[in-house]
């Protein structure tokens, strides 16, 4: 079972920047994957669309900046 501390966490897949948003016990993501939110929607253009990753692939990232 993945860590739940991963939910929320900033990571790098290839040269894109995701955060967790799902885990493998939810339903309809793979075991070992990650659902990653890259800031896109469904067609609807309100639901945000998620994509399953491997979570090897995913890359936690130590910090992240703020600016309101």
């Amino acid at each position: 079972m993945p860590d739940r501390s991963a939910l929320g966490m900033f990571v790098r897949v290839g040269t894109d920047i995701g955060v967790v948003v799902g885990l493998p016990e939810s339903e309809g993501i793979p075991e070992d994957h990650y659902a990653v939110w890259y800031g896109q929607r469904s067609p609807d253009g309100v639901t945000p669309l998620a994509r399953t990753v491997p979570i090897e692939y995913c890359l936690p990232m130590a910090k992240h900046d703020l600016y309101h």
